[in-house]
């Protein structure tokens, strides 16, 4: 006996999101900084990893932090922190997204 299989259409369906940068590892982090900051990466990941910089870190790291970390560039801390401000906008907008989400879903409970 032979069975027929009935082709199944496919569904578009939503990429996972991404882990909230509040909950990186020093790991997710480095992978951060490799794809963002690819230049300065080969540089300071080896900072990033000494000072433990997590996802809730590198969203309070300021110029002065990453002077004190020991990046002495005033262009290279221009261009990390100018990525780390880019992340904290995607932080705050995803933030942002999910209250006016959880704001819906309470309103039409009632």
């Amino acid at each position: 006996m032979v069975e027929e299989t009935v082709p199944v259409a496919k569904t578009k369906t939503k990429t996972a999101r991404p882990k909230p940068v509040y909950l990186w590892t020093v790991a997710d982090t480095l992978k951060w900084l490799r794809r963002h900051c690819s230049e300065q990466s080969g540089k300071y990941s080896d900072l990033f990893q000494k000072h433990e910089i997590t996802g809730r870190a590198l969203l309070r790291i300021t110029d002065d932090s990453l002077g004190r970390m020991g990046i002495d560039d005033n262009k290279d801390r221009e261009d990390i922190l100018r990525e780390i401000i880019k992340q904290r906008l995607k932080t705050d907008i995803m933030e942002i997204r999910d209250m006016e989400l959880m704001n819906n879903v309470y309103e039409n409970c009632y």
